[in-house]
């Protein structure tokens, strides 16, 4: 019989530089059960190329940080019959019920042995959805260095300039002159294309992904960066067993007061704020798209909202039901329908929602 291996990914260690070793749990049977701690990323390399067999299946949780290691197993494992599977965490959570996260490892082992149907497997088309949410990631990072080198080269230019035994450049030259040496800078020009690179390979990766052909590139408005913001962010749909918490995770739902939640002082966010913004910038875009297919249902949330409450009211001394206020209700109104569609024609894609109640069906 096959082995069968749970996988517990952790990251390798913690901003306390607290050790977190992948936790293997291999069964076989008539065999002694194994235990390995993979303690470092090399130790995970090692382990694809090294210790899987033919015919093992193995066990892991559905996305988060073991991804990249999920798709590396899969994609080793699938020259000679080797499978993943993994299953959604809060399938895992049940499960363990009261149990230690310690013995992970071995549960996912143990389910996948007596509960098969519990997970999905890891195929082509998840790879390529790992692989643009690992090129959304990569291309985010290539950007925030391109900014701090630019920051770094102002800042000591300036520097430079009042400095100067002269005196500092008249006002209006610091702009021009400063382009000048960003123009020159041999170390920003490498960011620039280091950047450039991994925008290109962000784009192939978005065009051989069916989630973005399918689904996001049809929508007028939503173009590669709003939608690889949104994926990289969701990761997998199957993820989240009902609506209410896909739209709770990306920040559009409706709290008990009928509002929608914000950022406030002191109040821990549990909304992923890529996946927020990315929405938000989509609805910028349905706003600047009037004829759109979004942009006519934002205009229809308007119209509705204010035959609602057409007049401006004062209430705890603010003014409520403006324009402006009504502008702001209608797009978030229309950005939780986005959502919803979105949640819908997804689970479309994989195939349909076993789960799927009569909240989410409409």
């Amino acid at each position: 019989m096959s082995r069968i291996i749970g996988i517990r990914h952790r990251v390798k260690a913690t901003t306390e530089g607290e050790a977190r070793p992948t936790q293997i749990f291999i069964w076989e049977k008539g065999s002694e059960n194994v235990r390995l701690d993979l303690k470092t990323e090399g130790d995970e390399l090692d382990f694809i190329r090294s210790d899987l067999q033919e015919g093992d299946l193995i066990g892991m949780v559905l996305g988060g940080s073991g991804d990249s290691l999920a798709y590396g197993l899969a994609n080793v494992g699938e020259k000679f019959g080797a499978k993943v599977f993994r299953i959604p965490a809060h399938r895992l959570k049940a499960e363990r019920g009261e149990g230690d996260k310690e013995n992970d490892a071995e549960l996912l082992s143990a389910l996948l042995h007596n509960s098969p149907q519990m997970f999905y497997e890891v195929r082509a088309r998840d790879r390529a959805l790992i692989e643009v949410s690992e090129c959304y990631r990569a291309r985010m990072e290539a950007q925030r260095a391109r900014i701090a080198c630019e920051q770094q080269l102002r800042s000591s230019f300036i520097g430079k300039m009042l400095r100067r035994p002269d005196g500092p450049y008249p006002e209006g030259q610091i702009e021009d002159l400063f382009n000048a040496e960003k123009a020159s800078s041999v170390i920003l020009s490498n960011f620039e294309k280091f950047e450039a690179q991994k925008d290109r390979e962000l784009t192939k990766a978005l065009e051989a992904l069916d989630v973005y052909t399918e689904i996001f590139g049809k929508v007028e408005g939503c173009g590669m960066s709003v939608s690889a913001r949104i994926i990289a962010a969701v990761g997998d749909v199957r993820r989240f067993e009902t609506m209410p918490k896909f739209k709770a995770f990306l920040g559009v739902h409706v709290l008990s007061d009928g509002t929608f939640p914000r950022r406030r002082r002191n109040q821990l966010s549990n909304w992923n704020p890529s996946g927020r913004q990315g929405l938000y910038l989509f609805s910028e875009q349905m706003n600047r798209r009037p004829s759109s297919v979004w942009g006519l249902k934002l205009r229809e949330n308007k119209a509705k909202l204010r035959t609602k409450h057409p007049v401006v009211v004062v209430e705890g001394g603010k003014k409520r039901y403006t324009d402006g206020h009504i502008h702001k209700m209608a797009l978030w109104r229309t950005m939780t329908k986005f959502a919803e569609w979105l949640y819908r024609e997804w689970w479309k894609l994989e195939g349909g929602h076993s789960a799927m109640r009569q909240d989410i069906a409409a």
